[in-house]
């Protein structure tokens, strides 16, 4: 990774790498296991070696340290994930989609529920309608390997973060029809229709 920015970032990586305890590292790679490999765990002996794994996976980048921060999260570690949101502010980098707060944000939460709530195995397809990418899609589940309900809520939100404004409930129920499940686009259609 060349240019400044990287520089920045594998330093950053690097004071994360020298902080963690010989646990708090144990945690890390068991929480890993699905993402990296058991095989290359088992050669893993730090930190630093362990980010440039999820970098080899696109499960970590300067842009993107979101996988990373979950990570921090569930060790218990917020004075790491406190460096990682520090770093992130610094480039001017969102981790998640800033929208208006309106009516339409509100219309489009409880799309976003009922679809996570009621799309299951289906939703591969219906993201793929939506625009996204295969790779995207794999990405996606490799950070939730165990979530579904997480992978479809990250598709969307990365939908909503690409359409900007254009990202409307009647565009999410029109996909739905085309992928021909209209249950869903119904019952999305009556809780929109109650928020008004």
């Amino acid at each position: 990774m060349a240019g400044p920015a990287g520089m920045e970032f594998n330093a950053m990586l690097n004071n994360i790498s020298q902080d963690l305890s010989a646990d708090n590292l144990e945690s890390l790679k068991f929480l890993c296991k699905e993402s990296v490999g058991k095989r290359q765990l088992e050669t893993i002996s730090s930190g630093n070696q362990l980010f440039q794994a999820l970098e080899e996976r696109s499960l970590l980048s300067p842009e993107d340290t979101h996988f990373l921060s979950v990570l921090l999260k569930n060790i218990k570690r917020p004075d790491l994930e406190n460096q990682l949101s520090a770093f992130q502010r610094g480039h001017g980098q969102l981790q998640q989609p800033v929208c208006e707060v309106g009516a339409d944000t509100e219309r489009l939460e409880a799309a976003f529920e009922v679809i996570c709530s009621n799309i299951g195995k289906d939703w591969r397809m219906f993201a793929r309608k939506l625009g996204h990418k295969e790779a995207l899609l794999q990405q996606i589940q490799y950070r939730y390997p165990s979530d579904m309900r997480e992978q479809i809520l990250q598709a969307l939100r990365e939908w909503q973060r690409v359409k900007g404004e254009d990202a409307t409930v009647d565009m999410l129920v029109k996909v739905l029809r085309s992928c021909r499940l209209n249950m869903v686009a119904d019952t999305v259609e009556e809780e929109v229709n109650q928020i008004g």
